[in-house]
């Protein structure tokens, strides 16, 4: 399982979740889900063997939502 974040627009309090949980409610308004960080290194051959654990990224190769 994997944690979503969220984070009020309004005081700034970040909230962490668990991903099977409902999106929470901070001063009247349900949050939204964080977007990924864009990763911060380039994919290469080698990534398998790497002992830095980067996190889950965006990469920018997905679709765009409207």
């Amino acid at each position: 399982m994997s944690d979503v974040g969220y984070t009020c627009p309004r005081c700034g309090k970040h909230i962490t979740l668990p991903q099977e949980k409902p999106a929470p409610v901070c001063c009247g308004l349900t949050l939204t889900a964080e977007p990924l960080p864009y990763c911060t290194k380039v994919p290469n051959a080698e990534m398998d063997r790497e002992i830095d654990a980067d996190g889950p990224c965006a990469d920018g190769t997905a679709s765009k939502k409207s």
